[in-house]
């Protein structure tokens, strides 16, 4: 009972603090929006009788501000959930999209979409199915290299394995980049992880993949909690062990492949947001999956909008905030767990 009410009022707080962030979000940049004055002139019975200044604020929140902020929203979100469900299922406090090399996978498949002139524009778009497709691949193929002789055996090469095909993948889409001048500077630019130019049809494409991400997620989210026992443990229990892991890869590279393409490459989000739930709340996955949903979508709120204001009127990409913000975190995790 103590416990949860604990849980009930982290979780209202939670809220507060993403409802903060996103009405931050929308309201901070190179023009400064009052929210709720725009949203009360929304409401106004006659356009004509608002001022010009009105009316220039209304267009910045509703085509530029608002589908931005839903769609960093959106992505810390399935960033969050994808990396906490990827460390339950592999027991390990370090795995994470960006380290398991999928990240990149996803990346260079809609790097080589973009290249050969596929567009973004459509409902079904080919470089989102083409960035799906280099998720799965990519966890597909370090999965099958990290079976080992032992499951720590295994979690150990997972590790390895991810990191050094991450680093091939994105040194492929480097090479693919160099065969086209023209677009290198954007490409580029969103491979760092940027949300620049991204609005409402980027959000329309991924609400249906994200919703469908979210229920394969909490549905293996009991699962989940029984293979903290082991996978042993988890089958005498009744947990078919492959077929889990085949739906996390699919709900771990849906979420990750509907990131890369609302914002390019976002590191460590994924790892971030558990650990901070894990040191408050615990890790039970029925707490663990939705409150690194909520710190993933605050973190990448506060990044996206600390990205822009910092040298405004340009900006920086949001991947580059949260790997300057993510990389000591990993670095003081790897000491960490040496020390133990």
């Amino acid at each position: 009972m103590k416990e949860n009410r604990k849980i009930c009022i982290s979780f209202i707080i939670c809220l507060i603090v993403l409802f903060f962030c996103f009405a931050l979000a929308v309201g901070v940049g190179a023009e400064k929006l009052n929210i709720f004055s725009v949203i009360k002139s929304l409401f106004a019975s006659e356009l004509s009788d608002s001022s010009a200044t009105s009316n220039f604020s209304k267009i910045i929140f509703l085509r530029l501000r608002l589908p931005r902020a839903l769609l960093v929203l959106l992505t810390g979100i399935m960033l969050g959930g994808s990396g906490a469900v990827f460390q339950l299922f592999f027991r390990n406090p370090l795995a994470e999209p960006g380290i398991m090399g999928i990240s990149s996978g996803a990346t260079l498949g809609a790097v080589v979409a973009s290249v050969f002139g596929f567009s973004a524009g459509s409902f079904i778009s080919p470089v989102n199915i083409v960035a799906f497709l280099g998720a799965l691949a990519a966890g597909g193929v370090v999965t099958l290299l990290a079976i080992g002789k032992s499951r720590r055996e295994s979690t150990v090469m997972l590790l390895l394995c991810g990191t050094a095909l991450g680093t091939l993948y994105s040194s492929i889409s480097s090479v693919v980049l160099l065969t086209c001048n023209r677009e290198l500077h954007s490409i580029y630019t969103w491979i760092l992880g940027s949300f620049n130019g991204r609005g409402w049809n980027e959000l329309s494409f991924l609400i249906i993949p994200a919703i469908l991400s979210f229920v394969l997620i909490f549905r293996i989210a009991p699962s989940l909690d029984l293979l903290s026992g082991g996978e042993k443990t988890a089958m005498s229990l009744g947990v078919e062990v492959d077929k889990l892991r085949i739906v996390v890869l699919i709900a771990g590279a849906l979420c990750v492949s509907c990131a890369v393409c609302a914002g390019g490459t976002i590191s460590f989000v994924g790892l971030i947001a558990p650990h901070i739930v894990r040191k408050m709340l615990g890790a039970k996955a029925k707490v663990l999956i939705p409150f690194s949903m909520i710190f993933g979508a605050i973190l990448l709120l506060l990044a996206d909008t600390l990205a822009r204001v910092l040298i405004a009127p340009s900006e920086l990409p949001a991947g580059v905030i949260t790997s300057i913000l993510g990389a000591p975190f990993f670095l003081s995790l790897c000491l960490k767990s040496k020390e133990n």
